[in-house]
């Protein structure tokens, strides 16, 4: 990657990413993750749920908001303080699988027969405690400084709960996607709720 001044061409990205889910309830030792020198590699099957094909890109967003710090005595803004602050991932799958649209809707699997499969929503005085998922986002950075190839950009949500507004949707001339947003929520004062990883 160039970090140089100048014209860096091979600081453009272009391209879609992989989006992936833990496929069990959060972890706070964080022991589930990658190694850091893993980020070329797909996470292991058996503990990464991959979404499959997306249709549109996938987005991760950091909106903050700064409360600023004032005076009766000056006209300017004195400086600001982070109040809030809302990290997110969205999306549309195209794959329309019972497993998508579990983890879309926080749904559990109910009873299977020879002709059919059933997906519940969660009900009850319990349905407020969804369990936390952990979402990654594997996508291309910017290039090598000669610019032989691009490097992996991933990005890890580690505490995140289905939000928004999804739906199923059936039309005549419209492709099914199933959208997605998760909301990432506070883990500790030592561990960020989102951890960025390039490739060197």
């Amino acid at each position: 990657m160039a970090d140089t001044a100048g014209l860096q061409p091979g600081n453009l990205v272009m391209g879609p990413a992989r989006l992936y889910i833990y496929r069990f309830a959060f972890d706070p030792t964080l022991a589930y993750e990658p190694a850091l020198t893993d980020v070329n590699l797909a996470p292991a099957a058996s503990a990464w749920y991959d979404t499959g094909i997306t249709l549109g890109g996938t987005d991760v967003s950091v909106e903050s908001k700064w409360t600023p710090l004032t005076g009766d005595q000056l006209v300017d803004k004195l400086g600001a303080r982070l109040t809030d602050r809302d990290i997110k991932v969205t999306g549309n799958l195209s794959e329309m699988t019972r497993t998508n649209l579990a983890y879309a809707w926080n749904m559990t699997a109910g009873p299977t027969g020879a002709n059919y499969a059933v997906s519940d929503l969660n009900a009850g005085q319990t349905a407020n405690r969804a369990p936390y998922r952990t979402l990654m986002v594997d996508g291309l950075g910017p290039d090598v400084t000669d610019g032989s190839r691009s490097l992996k950009r991933r990005a890890i949500l580690r505490k995140a709960l289905p939000s928004g507004n999804t739906k199923l949707s059936w039309t005549k001339t419209d492709q099914q996607v199933l959208a997605i947003e998760f909301q990432t929520f506070f883990v500790s004062e030592t561990v960020s709720p989102i951890r960025i990883i390039d490739e060197a």
